[in-house]
């Protein structure tokens, strides 16, 4: 008996005999019909992203397996006979169709049964984790392996992150993750985004990565990843990275890094040395013509650069060809290498978000972010810290803060003048929000991650309750106190840090005891804040270099010790709202500071500038509690003073100073 497959032109049908023989075998004619999945059923929850496809398979022999068609492009192949198949994020506000056929052993393919659905759907930000996506074969680069080593112990290990790669896109999820680290650093690939290994440069990874990054998810791409840029659409092919490398490298004795001060025409150059992604970081001296930020030493370090020459694009200056790329592409250059001092290349670059792409990207293509040197790194701390910064940055980037003043603000120079501020850096920069007790209800722990509650008023009585404007109103006081509950973290400035009472952080009889709301008057000295505590010796504690303090100039010569400057000569409040630490009967243990911090779950970060002993708190950093899961930074020195009667010479130290409280506590 002479047994006839028959099939379909494009459509492929079933055989009318039980027995199947290989492809080899057969002879093809047109058939008639075909036997198709059937009661193929979409089976979704509102507001859920997550389908599953089920069905009735054929009823002949010699089925293998399911083929998977969305929208007549995408195909999946099942390589096994199954009746259902998960969707984790489907498509949401379009309309969509997916196709369901069966597969045989001589590779026949049924007819289709399709199913069309729309799922209406908001996505919901607000995942607090991060990923990092690496290569399938990311093993096979020692570079990839030791960043994701140690990737995983401070982030998957603590559960602030997940590793994900090629294979496990579909983990990749806005709703989870906010941010995404996309690490390459490979030995001899060709230059382009195509290239890029193990799967990395796959239809899926891409797709999932630019519907990531449009939902409003920031990348941080490194290494050759940086071309992923071009991949996902962010920048036109014409402006892919061009200084490429991928070669084995050598033993080399520099030290290598970032500079991130761009040019040398005056008026026209460009300081970065005080960026986010640079917090905390030694900004080196005496290596190059300026200082740098350094992450690695001498070792074998491969020429793996993945940058951009920006003279090659034929961008005409304007003033210069940085400033030409940055209009161009919505960007700013953040470093460029060591000892560049023009504008010839950007090694560091952050992509501000567009219409198409809500999130922001920042890459890093300099040779000098390396991970493995073949042995120690003398600079792999400021490495790590880095990428700490990087994550945090990209991580963060779409979280707003919150300033809260009295209702009545405008009576108080300094608030105005605070206020002002914050409504250029913040406010107009989508940043930020200013409320007053009259708008507290838009407080919102999902909304914003801090609030800065500032409070300097002439006259105002000693005690939280005689906050004005309504700070103290019972509607005040419960939503600070139930956003702080939440996590939110909360700067307290001037007679503000009264409300680490009117919250419930501490008790009353802990509340700040050195008080003042006098009008003031000249006063020609430099006032500012000691963060060196102590006189004993073994009991001194030094917090310098606290991350409020990052980038300010530690002034020594004014008094006993180094001070940090917040205003030089002026008409001076003597507005402290501080601790008195030896009001509250506690017994040194070793000193009463050490004893304060035990009591209150606290840090002594500051005290008046000529203060060395143990006496007084300026700037108390409170951790959270089983009850309080948000960190309280108080800041009650009457030299934190935005309004001085005229012009401060220390004004950029106080502003400062000032956005480094909020990004530590953002």
């Amino acid at each position: 008996m002479n047994i006839k497959h028959i099939f379909l032109a494009g459509c492929l049908c079933f055989a009318t005999a039980n027995v199947l023989t290989s492809c080899s075998d057969v002879d093809y004619e047109s058939a008639t019909f075909s036997e198709a999945v059937s009661n193929l059923v979409a089976d979704y929850q509102d507001g859920k992203r997550q389908v599953t496809l089920s069905w009735n398979n054929p009823t002949m022999q010699g089925q293998s397996g399911i083929q998977i068609i969305k929208d007549n492009t995408d195909i999946t192949n099942i390589d096994e006979v199954v009746n259902s198949y998960i969707i984790k994020k489907a498509p949401t506000n379009v309309d969509v169709a997916y196709t369901v056929k069966a597969r045989y052993a001589d590779g026949r393919i049924s007819e289709g049964q399709t199913v069309r659905f729309n799922i209406a759907y908001e996505v919901q930000k607000g995942g607090n984790k991060v990923a990092m996506l690496v290569p399938d074969d990311y093993t096979s680069s020692d570079d990839e392996k030791s960043a994701v080593e140690w990737f995983k112990k401070n982030y998957v290990q603590t559960n602030k992150g997940i590793l994900v790669t090629p294979s496990t896109i579909d983990d990749l999820d806005i709703e989870q993750q906010s941010a995404c680290w996309v690490m390459c650093d490979r030995i001899g690939i060709s230059h382009g985004w195509q290239n890029l290994p193990g799967n990395l440069a796959s239809a899926e990874t891409i797709n999932a990565l630019k519907s990531f990054c449009e939902d409003g998810g920031n990348l941080f791409l490194s290494n050759h990843a940086t071309q992923l840029t071009v991949g996902l659409g962010r920048i036109a092919e014409a402006y892919a990275p061009g200084i490429f490398g991928s070669g084995e490298g050598g033993q080399n004795n520099d030290v290598w890094g970032s500079q991130p001060i761009i040019g040398n025409a005056e008026g026209q150059i460009y300081d970065h040395s005080g960026h986010a992604i640079y917090r905390g970081m030694n900004f080196t001296s005496g290596l190059y013509e300026r200082s740098i930020y350094c992450f690695e030493g001498a070792g074998v370090k491969g020429d793996h650069n993945c940058m951009w020459d920006l003279n090659a694009y034929g961008l005409a200056p304007n003033p210069n060809v940085v400033k030409t790329w940055e209009e161009t592409t919505n960007s700013h250059v953040l470093g460029t290498w060591n000892h560049v001092v023009d504008y010839c290349c950007a090694g560091i670059v952050e992509f501000d978000p567009t219409t198409t792409f809500a999130g922001r990207i920042i890459a890093v293509g300099l040779a000098s972010y390396e991970w493995n040197i073949g042995g120690e790194n003398a600079y792999q701390d400021q490495l790590e810290k880095f990428t700490t910064n990087c994550l945090d940055y990209v991580s963060k980037a779409s979280q707003k803060v919150a300033m809260l003043v009295p209702n009545d603000y405008t009576k108080s120079d300094d608030e105005k003048d605070a206020v002002a501020w914050f409504q250029q850096n913040y406010v107009n920069t989508g940043l930020g929000v200013l409320l007053t007790p009259a708008t507290i209800d838009q407080l919102d722990i999902e909304e914003q991650t801090m609030c800065w509650v500032m409070c300097d008023r002439i006259g105002v009585e000693h005690g939280y309750q005689n906050l004005p404007g309504d700070l103290a109103s019972s509607e005040t006081i419960n939503a600070l106190k139930a956003f702080t509950a939440d996590g939110g973290n909360l700067l307290l400035t001037n007679h503000a840090t009264q409300l680490t009472v009117g919250v419930g952080r501490i008790a009353d009889a802990y509340a700040p005891g050195i008080f003042g709301n006098g009008e003031g008057g000249q006063n020609n000295d430099v006032w500012g804040s000691q963060p060196i505590i102590g006189n004993a010796e073994g009991q001194i504690y030094d917090h310098s270099g606290h991350d409020i303090y990052w980038g300010m100039d530690f002034v020594s010569g004014l008094y006993e010790r180094s001070i940090y400057c917040f205003e030089g000569a002026g008409v001076k409040g003597d507005h402290n709202c501080m601790w008195d630490l030896n009001a509250y009967g506690l017994a040194p243990n070793p000193n009463v500071v050490k004893t304060w911090e035990d009591t209150t779950n606290s840090h002594v970060l500051g005290t008046w500038n000529h203060v060395v002993d143990y006496c007084c708190a300026g700037i108390v950093d409170f951790d959270p509690t089983t009850t309080f899961a948000g960190r309280i930074l108080a800041v009650g020195l009457a030299s934190y003073e935005w309004n001085i009667g005229g012009e401060n010479t220390y004004k950029g130290q106080l502003e400062r100073f000032t956005a480094n409280c909020i990004s530590y506590l953002k």
